[in-house]
């Protein structure tokens, strides 16, 4: 009995059941942070109640729509989440009734009002304090003419044990004093449809009263008790009604996706597994031909998405030669996947009498850089020898070398770049908050050729046709604040009004890369609809960095309104009305770029001169998600003296870069873009110039989980 009780402490003591201790202890804790209540979002798309914020939010990558009846407005709601901690919400408010002094008669109809709000979480419940109420501060309308602008401070509590929410907050502004809400998911623990529904109570701190630009429809409050109910249909659309200042009824509809973690809407199924049959390493000689290896792997890299364009056999002692190949990626966004497939191609292809392999990469005519690989590695990585990382440090990304000369190579393969593609696609334009609309847009069609002459300069010839506008009646011009100077983009609505069948690029472009990280490139010709003109741009972007540094410099003409001709005078808004002078547009900048790859964002610093010969900075900033969605915002600071309603006005606005391929059943490089500005003016304004050279290195070289920082 002695010995028993004496095994059983020592087995209790064990190592080994400790950890098995300490395991299950961890799992309890990370499914106590994992372990959420529903988000109820209010109505401006933002964490919260009904009209109150909350400290809870979205994960990082969400994007969101909504609309909601408030009487007496209507808001319609644009949300993006950068970061877990950061919250970003666009509103667009309706004055219901209450008709434009200035431009209501004009056909804009009731007043309204543009709102940015911004929320810093401070703390949630994943940073690893499950136990701790989550806490932020936030401020509405903090730009523009901020009728709404309230600054809060915050924290909300979840009880899962109850399945009840609980915050407290305080605010000043718009908002005044304190507020709380409930929130209760009672069967959140059963398997039915009721599962996803919230019922929600808030205390409304709104001063509806004497908050100077509240609508007069909506100041009367008979309680501030707002109570209703949000439902949640599929993780994906948001149903709330409630109360309102105890004598309303107010909804919304809300529509929420992960499109920065989304893996695409249809699976990729026409994107062929890696390389890995048929296997044919015989070596160059009698059996296996040089035409035949040749054969073999321009058919192979084309089955798996590439071009091969150069094979160069070259003679080493030993009898060991080396291969040299240059090979164009037509279909995948991440360099790591570009590479893993070139070098299953080569490990089942290679020949056996060669010792080492070179691959160089080209995107839009341009070498990126080089991969320099022995056969013995290839061969451990394809049998799972060696893992992918540790053949990345064997064999980095390297500054690509000189092409081989004939004297010193042979040629096994050359094939010639296309000189005709032709593709077609939709197109959509849009103005906010316009004098004759609050909302008036184009759509139609592009039909772009392009190619390469004398298999070294690019070409690019794209025409668009107008199908439906509702710009027609627009004027050149904002009435109230007239830009007052050059007009280099405040007249761009002209060039739509024109015709509907628009000649918008046709130029020529060559681009180099010097060596040692160092690229270059010349481009002439129609760069957009409004200007023509040539451009050099010189850049330093060595691989295996995250920076680079650049120069370029652009002379422009402007384009006529109607045909492919040229404006000789620009106009200028004065006292006395337009005036035209001689114009010729000059814009050059020192470039400077930054990735912080940890987090994917990187920073784009622009300092020079611009369209309206005004002189200073644009700073932007943007974070790549791990789908390949991009999104940006930038600021730009001159010396020009352009005015807002008052106030001095800096260019700022946002855009948005979405692969293609989360729409389509394989991969594709290709990439949708969208910008808007903050308001149309002329400071901070720039021409394009053809294909600029970061970006196209960027993505080239682009990883969601890069390796090397």
């Amino acid at each position: 009995m002695l010995f028993f009780s004496f095994a059983l402490r020592a087995f209790g003591d064990c190592p080994t059941r400790q950890l098995f201790s300490d395991l299950e202890i961890v799992k309890k804790i990370d499914d106590e942070i994992k372990d959420h209540l529903p988000l109820v979002i209010n109505y401006q798309t933002q964490g919260g109640y009904f009209t109150m914020p909350s400290a809870r939010t979205f994960d990082a990558g969400l994007f969101g729509l909504g609309f909601s009846y408030v009487p007496p407005y209507h808001i319609w709601s644009q949300a993006f989440q950068f970061f877990n901690h950061l919250e970003t919400v666009g509103n667009y408010w309706v004055f219901n009734g209450v008709m434009d002094p200035v431009f209501g008669h004009m056909g804009f109809g009731d007043s309204a009002d543009r709102a940015a709000n911004i929320k810093l979480i401070f703390l949630r419940k994943e940073d690893g304090f499950p136990f701790m109420p989550d806490f932020a501060i936030g401020w509405n309308d903090f730009l523009g003419s901020q009728r709404f602008r309230s600054f809060y401070a915050v924290a909300t509590q979840e009880f899962l044990t109850y399945d009840l929410e609980a915050t407290l907050g305080w605010g000043t502004g718009r908002m005044k004093g304190f507020y709380g809400g409930l929130a209760w998911t009672p069967f959140r623990k059963y398997n039915t449809f009721l599962q996803a529904l919230t019922l929600v109570a808030e205390y409304d701190a709104n001063d509806y009263k004497r908050h100077v630009h509240e609508h007069p429809g909506g100041r009367k409050v008979d309680s501030r008790i707002n109570v209703g109910a949000q439902y949640t249909l599929w993780n994906l659309f948001r149903f709330s009604g409630s109360t309102l200042r105890g004598n309303q009824l107010a909804g919304s509809l809300a529509l929420s996706y992960d499109l920065g973690n989304t893996r695409g809407f249809i699976p990729k199924i026409y994107d062929p597994a890696p390389y890995s049959f048929p296997t044919d390493t015989q070596p160059i000689g009698p059996i296996r031909s040089r035409q035949e290896l040749a054969c073999d792997l321009a058919y192979a890299f084309q089955e798996q998405g590439f071009d091969l364009y150069r094979l160069y056999l070259i003679p080493e002692e030993g009898g060991k030669d080396q291969l040299w190949l240059k090979v164009v990626n037509l279909r995948y966004r991440e360099e790591e996947k570009v590479r893993e497939r070139i070098e299953y191609v080569l490990a089942h292809l290679a020949p056996s009498n060669i010792a080492r392999i070179t691959v160089v990469t080209e995107s839009d005519g341009i070498p990126v850089q080089e991969y320099r690989f022995r056969l013995e590695d290839l061969r451990r990585f394809a049998s799972g020898r060696l893992g992918a990382d540790e053949f990345l440090v064997i064999a980095p990304p390297e500054e690509v070398s000189k092409t081989p000369n004939d004297y010193d190579a042979a040629q096994l393969y050359q094939r010639k770049k296309p000189m005709w593609v032709f593709t077609f696609r939709p197109w959509f334009q849009s103005y906010l908050g316009s004098s004759r609309g609050k909302f008036k847009y184009e759509v139609g069609f592009l039909l772009n050729q392009e190619g390469y002459l004398l298999d070294q300069i690019y070409y690019n010839i794209t025409g668009a046709y107008t199908a439906k506008s509702s710009t027609v009646h627009l004027m050149s011009q904002d009435i109230l604040n007239p830009s007052r100077i050059i007009n280099v983009r405040t007249d761009s609505i002209l060039y739509s009004q024109s015709n509907s069948i628009h000649l918008t690029q046709a130029f020529l472009q060559k681009s180099w890369n010097l060596g040692l990280g160092w690229f270059s490139r010349l481009a002439f010709g129609y760069f957009e609809q409004a200007y023509a003109g040539a451009a050099l741009e010189t850049l330093y972007y060595p691989v295996r960095t995250n920076w680079a540094v650049g120069f370029e410099i652009a002379t422009l003409l402007k384009r006529s309104y109607y045909g492919i001709g040229f404006e000789r005078k620009a106009r200028q808004y004065t006292d006395d009305g337009f005036v035209f002078f001689p114009y010729t547009g000059l814009q050059y900048f020192v470039n400077f770029h930054y990735q912080l790859k940890p987090l994917n964002l990187d920073f784009n610093i622009k300092v020079g001169q611009f369209l309206a010969r005004d002189k200073g900075i644009r700073v932007e900033g943007g974070r790549t998600f791990a789908s390949g969605l991009r999104v940006g915002l930038w600021y730009t600071l001159t010396n020009a003296a352009d005015h807002v309603n008052g106030d001095r006005y800096y260019d700022k606005g946002f855009s948005i870069s979405v692969p293609f391929d989360l729409f389509l059943n394989k991969s594709s490089r290709t990439r949708i873009g969208y910008a808007m500005s903050a308001w149309l003016r002329d400071c901070g304004a720039i021409s394009a110039t053809g294909r600029t050279l970061y970006p196209t290195l960027f993505w080239d070289r682009y990883n969601d989980r890069p390796t090397f920082y």
